[in-house]
């Protein structure tokens, strides 16, 4: 099954209202940018039509994106999701979370109503589903096979312990008989694909297992979903962004304080707190990048709080990945488009150690940089064929 991005045969982004629209074509394989509703949108020059698109997200996200549409202009690929999942659990009774004080809302509505506000394709409102609860997790199943819609996404905001090995079996098995796009949303505290070790694996296997599955509100884990089949997926604008967080959790934060910016280092392949990076250069020639928004510059600049230095470092990221999924496009799904990442994550293992000498903290230091657990599976893990 090829992913290959193809523009010129998909059906255009905008066609809002007509659910008999297909969802596939149009996300398929493009890698989205999760952006927070909270702030007013504006059109990013930094993202590739032909690749990428938006997710807007969070509690206004159809407000922002009816004004992304209808204000700022953006034709391209959009995607509403409101994080119901961030408030309510699902259960088997009431897997979706619809609107309490109207009158005959349903699923249908709120899937109208997203596409309404501009959304090409329409998640469902699924609410989050707890560690190995199969009762719900099979009456998402059969309430999203009901949907006549061919618009729709289903939604699926897992506790990352459903890829462990206990679990992916029944995960994979509910997932083939969902007749609709997938979407995964994976929580945890912190990265939730270093909660065990053949957590990478078994998202790999799910993808080659199951058709059309997404990998959504994620990192470079998306770039590894992409290359191994996936649908499509969505990388975080904002760390928080990067994963969820089960409903009545607070977030865990590695520095109380106030925040700076995670920056993404193109050479290390993983994202760093300004607060780190500003540790680690103090006695040494920081790393330098050469995307549009650096232009040689050093990395460890955006070591400040204010708005505009945080613009520069999420452009920053954004050119960065999405210049590695151009690249990636160049590769022909399958073992290709695999090999090359695998070789790419694997020049990025070698250069840990040589950026820790460089700085003066020798071969593999505990104070130094440290190769991220997924980055060293995708650097690893056998290619399947």
């Amino acid at each position: 099954m090829s992913n290959t991005p193809s523009p010129s045969g998909r059906p255009p982004a905008l066609k809002t209202l007509d659910h008999t629209v297909a969802a596939v074509p149009l996300l398929q394989g493009r890698v989205l940018l999760h952006e927070n509703a909270i702030n007013l949108p504006r059109p990013r020059h930094t993202l590739d039509d032909n690749f990428s698109g938006v997710v807007m997200t969070g509690a206004k996200a159809d407000e922002r994106a009816f004004h992304l549409r209808s204000t700022a202009g953006y034709e391209g690929t959009l995607l509403i999701d409101s994080a119901p999942y961030t408030a309510y659990v699902a259960t088997a009774d009431e897997p979706f979370m619809v609107p309490t004080d109207e009158l005959f809302a349903s699923v249908d509505t709120s899937l109208a109503f997203q596409k309404a506000r501009g959304a090409s394709a329409a998640l469902t409102p699924t609410g989050y589903i707890p560690p190995a609860d199969s009762r719900t997790l099979k009456a998402v199943m059969r309430e999203a096979n009901k949907i006549e819609r061919a618009d729709t996404v289903v939604a699926l905001p897992i506790d990352v312990t459903w890829l462990s090995r206990e679990n992916i079996g029944q995960l994979i098995a509910v997932c083939t008989k969902i007749r609709h796009p997938k979407a995964l949303v994976l929580f945890r505290q912190f990265d939730p694909l270093e909660q065990t070790k053949d957590i990478p694996a078994n998202l790999r296997r799910l993808l080659a297992e199951v058709e059309h599955v997404a990998l959504l509100r994620t990192d470079l884990a998306a770039l590894d979903a992409i290359a191994h089949g996936a649908l499509c997926t969505g990388i975080g604008v904002q760390s928080s962004l990067r994963h969820a967080i089960p409903p009545g959790e607070k977030a865990k934060v590695g520095n109380p304080g106030p925040t700076y910016p995670n920056v993404l280092m193109p050479e290390l392949m993983c994202f760093k707190g300004a607060v780190s990076l500003a540790r680690l250069y103090s006695n040494a020639d920081p790393a330098t990048c050469s995307c549009e928004e650096c232009d040689g510059r050093s990395l460890d600049r955006f070591y400040l709080t204010d708005g505009e230095t945080r613009r520069e470092a999420d452009n920053h990221t954004v050119l960065t990945w999405s210049d590695w999924v151009t690249e990636m496009a160049g590769y022909q799904p399958g073992t290709p488009r695999k090999s090359w990442w695998r070789d790419k994550c694997a020049a990025a293992i070698d250069r840990y150690a040589l950026e820790n000498q460089r700085i003066g903290l020798g071969a593999s230091p505990r104070s130094g940089f440290q190769a991220p657990a997924p980055l060293k599976a995708w650097a690893t893990l056998p290619i399947a064929s």
